[in-house]
């Protein structure tokens, strides 16, 4: 949110303009801080792109901005004008909010205060070099043991853990963290960091709502007539499992379309280091170990989200929304632990998403004091447990299409 001259001299006309005619419709408004914002223009270069400013456009998106922004974005906010005029404040009235938004906001600014968003030195380079560690090890294990169905799993679970310190990364707000989770996506998965951000970013600010419907692979939603012709989809509870070991595949596909498109070469040649890694593997290795990481991956991130309600409108607040789509996992050993990567802490993570993922297992008790004291359900059920309602939720739906 730099400063903009041009975009200064259309953001929010002043009091003396309050006679001329405002067509009010065409214009984007976004309600920060107790403010009303005229961002119609700023959207344009807004870093995360238009499409999500454009889907709050008359909302308060306070809390989605202070959990998405870092320290120097939320300083920029001071350079745009708030509305004057009394005739957008007549047609945007403030908004006020709720017991529970404010509680939540206190709560926020006692763990930034006490050092919960501050990160380790030390976990980010057991993290980071544990990914390297294990791909090594498990071409070491190709080369040189010739045990490759073990080099499959190493190098396969080297991918998954890549994903999750990926996926840190892409919340993380400074310099170096977007460099090393470029390089380590590219590297390692032969993603575009950039083209996940933005996906990733705009799921965070709809979550399980417009960004977890898989049509037509999977039926989520009360089927509509159209969806009876699908007739693949009646089996969806059978075929998930290796449909869910083709994400990676997927994602690299979008990835290479997107990097190509937008003419991002760093990515690109990240990409091709990658490719030429998996050359050397040779494609049984290579196939096999993007198959194991994808299905890992899968495994976990749709249970977590397809587990819980998904939301066809957007009137919650989005303290509400997260409680209402997220459900934590409890790990009973070091194992699980490790092999969720901080996914079983989804409600911490949704709500303080800038927050390093392990500090996550230090702030549940905390959370979970705090839903109590605001009355709030704090949902977390086993790992078994919550992989068996994801499966009777996809059983679920593929009846309804059966019995349309």
């Amino acid at each position: 949110m730099a400063p903009n001259s041009e975009i200064d001299r259309h953001i929010c006309t002043s009091t003396n303009s309050i006679e001329s005619t405002i067509n009010i419709t065409d214009r984007l408004y976004l309600f920060i801080n107790e403010q009303w914002y005229d961002l119609t223009h700023w959207q344009y270069i807004h870093p995360g792109g238009s499409e999500i400013l454009q889907n709050l456009n008359r909302q308060d998106a306070t809390d989605i901005f202070y959990s998405l922004h870092s320290k120097e974005a939320i300083k920029k906010l001071s350079y745009l004008k708030p509305c004057s005029s009394l005739h957008i404040q007549f047609m945007l009235p403030i908004i006020e909010s709720t017991n529970l938004t404010l509680s939540f906001r206190k709560l926020r600014e006692n763990l930034i205060h006490n050092g919960y968003f501050n990160r380790s030195i030390f976990w980010e380079l057991f993290y980071y070099l544990s990914v390297y560690i294990l791909c090594l090890f498990g071409t070491f294990c190709h080369f040189y043991w010739n045990y490759h169905f073990l080099a499959i799993i190493i190098i396969g679970f080297g991918m998954q853990q890549a994903g999750w310190i990926e996926h840190d990364y892409i919340h993380g707000r400074s310099i170096w963290m977007r460099w090393f989770g470029r390089i380590l996506s590219g590297s390692i998965n032969g993603f575009s960091l950039t083209w996940w951000s933005h996906k990733h970013n705009t799921h965070h600010i709809y979550m399980n709502n417009i960004d977890i419907d898989t049509d037509p692979i999977f039926h989520l939603f009360f089927p509509s007539k159209k969806d009876k012709n699908i007739w693949f989809r009646s089996y969806q509870h059978w075929y998930f499992i290796p449909v869910y070991s083709l994400l990676y595949l997927s994602w690299r596909w979008q990835s290479f379309q997107y990097s190509f498109n937008t003419l991002k070469y760093f990515e690109l040649i990240l990409m091709l280091l990658n490719y030429i890694w998996l050359y050397i593997l040779g494609w049984q290795v290579a196939f096999g170990s993007i198959l194991i990481s994808s299905l890992l991956v899968s495994c976990i991130i749709t249970t977590i989200h397809q587990s819980k309600k998904i939301l066809i409108d957007s009137h919650y607040s989005f303290v509400e929304k997260q409680f209402l789509t997220t459900r934590n996992v409890y790990c009973n050993n070091f194992f699980m632990e490790w092999l969720w990567g901080g996914m079983q802490y989804q409600l911490e993570h949704h709500l303080f998403p800038i927050m390093p993922k392990y500090n996550y297992a230090k702030i549940r008790p905390i959370l979970q004091k705090w839903t109590k004291e605001n009355g709030i359900h704090y949902r977390c059920e086993n790992v078994w447990s919550i992989w068996y309602r994801n499966y009777l939720r996809l059983k679920y739906f593929t009846n309804q299409i059966k019995n349309t």
